[in-house]
Parts: structure tokens; C-alpha cells; sequence
């Protein structure tokens, strides 16, 4: 499936929950009907997350985590096409649609799984009720990517932005920093930034970053914000390349 037709789609379904529970969860519905006929399994349904796997997760198995959240605080959803742009309600549709998009066409590695979680935009339960089921478990977190968007590196025409590095060795980091070389002028990085759910990961001491879309415009607004067409192939170019460095695969 083309990535605008995976964006359009979970853009206008909404997401919503109370800090508990979701209480509207059609995006969550139609991720599920988008990944039916691949070989991703929905191995965990908890009140504010829902985790996919290739394979059910097994003690002191070793694993990179994708963190994306799929609550958004708009009362309206949308998405246009201006000429070679894109203009909607994109926090956090557009980067739920990036990850679909690599699991759909098979781009991220083995030892990786993927968890969609509510409560981002308030206190990050989501993404606390993930580290309580990977803990119950008994896995090895190896390393944390969260996906969300940013109006960082719009204004300079960014594809994406590294945000919020914590808790990372030496020898990933440098890993990181020299296979992010091909993507020189397409990519900023910024070492504090805004609180998103990697905060909550930090509480843990675990490795993580958040790899964000710019948009233009208010995130948070009805009126939606903008993104450029040609930069989500490059985003997700960025998203399994960062897959394949914290796994080993590269």
C-alpha cells in the first residue's frame, strides 16, 4: 500500500483516551486491518498500548522497541493535498503511518517490535504500560526508537530530526552518527528537546531517541500543519536504517 494511502487513512481515524483506557480507538482498528495480512501479530492488547511482533516474546530475548502514539488532541481530522504538499491533523498519524509503511513492506529487522500507545500527549501511560509488560516478560530492552513529528528543521527543509538522545553507549552512538552520515543536510539533531515519551523511557535508564517529522504549523491545531511530500520516503528510509543499527543488522 502507497504511504499516502496508509497517511489518509489513519489520519482521519481518531484515537482518543482518558489517561486509562482508550476510549476511542478506530486508528488502532485500522492499523490492525492493515497489518491482517502481514506477518505482524498483535501479541499484546493492554489498556493504552497495543504491541506487535513477528513472534511471541520469549525471557531474556533482546529487543528493539518502536514507540509510536497514536492519541491526538484534535477535535476535527483532515488531510489536503496542496500541489507537492500535505496539510492535516499529522500528531501523530503521520509517523503511525511510517512505521505501518515498514512493517507492511517487510523494512524493519528481526528483534524488532512495534508498540502504538495512548496517553502520549498527557503523562505517557502508554508507554509505562509497555516497559511493565516487556519487564513481566523478562526481555532485554536493547534500544528505544519513539516516532513522533516536530516543528524542528522545518523552516530549513528537513526530512527528520533525531531528538531527546538518552541513555545510549558510546559505541551505538558513534554507529548511529556515522550511518546517519548519508543523510548529511537532511537531518537535524537536537539533544534536549521538548518532554515526549522518551522521558518516560529515561525514568527506566533505557536507550532511546525519538526520530521526528518537521511539520509547518501548529501540531496541536484543527487547522492542521503541513509537510512536504518528499520527505516521508527519507523518514522512513531513516526509521529501518535506525532498526538495523540498535539490532546489529547493519
Amino acid at each position: 500500500m502507497e504511504f499516502e494511502t496508509i497517511l489518509k487513512k489513519l489520519t482521519c481515524a481518531d484515537c482518543k483516551d482518558d489517561g486509562e483506557k482508550f476510549t476511542v480507538s478506530s486508528r488502532l482498528d485500522v492499523i490492525s486491518e492493515m497489518l491482517a495480512e502481514s506477518e505482524w501479530n498483535l501479541i499484546a492488547k493492554g489498556n493504552l498500548c497495543h504491541i506487535y511482533s513477528r513472534h511471541q516474546l520469549q525471557a531474556d530475548q533482546e529487543i528493539v522497541l518502536i514507540s509510536s502514539h497514536v492519541d491526538c488532541v484534535y477535535s476535527q481530522l483532515f488531510l489536503e493535498t496542496q500541489d507537492d504538499m500535505l496539510r492535516g491533523t499529522f500528531d501523530n498519524a503521520l509517523t503511525n503511518a511510517a512505521v505501518v509503511k515498514m512493517m507492511t513492506d517487510n523494512r524493519l529487522p528481526e528483534g524488532v517490535i512495534v508498540a502504538f500507545t495512548g496517553d502520549e500527549e498527557r503523562n505517557s501511560s502508554g508507554a509505562k504500560e509497555v516497559v511493565k509488560y516487556l519487564s513481566e516478560i523478562g526481555c532485554y530492552v536493547r534500544f528505544i526508537v519513539v516516532t513522533d513529528v516536530t516543528n524542528v528543521g522545518w523552516d530549513h527543509g528537513l526530512s527528520f530530526t533525531i531528538e531527546n538522545d538518552l541513555n545510549i553507549d558510546l559505541l551505538t552512538a558513534h554507529n548511529i552518527i556515522e550511518h546517519m552520515k548519508k543523510y548529511a543536510g537532511a537531518y537535524g539533531f537536537v539533544h534536549e528537546a521538548m518532554p515526549d515519551e522518551t522521558w518516560l523511557y529515561d525514568e527506566y535508564k533505557l536507550p532511546c531517541l525519538t526520530l521526528c517529522h518537521p511539520v509547518g504549523g501548529d501540531m496541536h491545531s484543527d487547522c492542521g500543519s503541513t509537510i512536504r511530500k518528499s520527505s516521508a520516503a527519507t523518514y522512513c528510509d531513516a526509521l529501518s536504517d535506525l532498526c538495523k543499527i540498535t539490532t546489529g543488522d547493519i
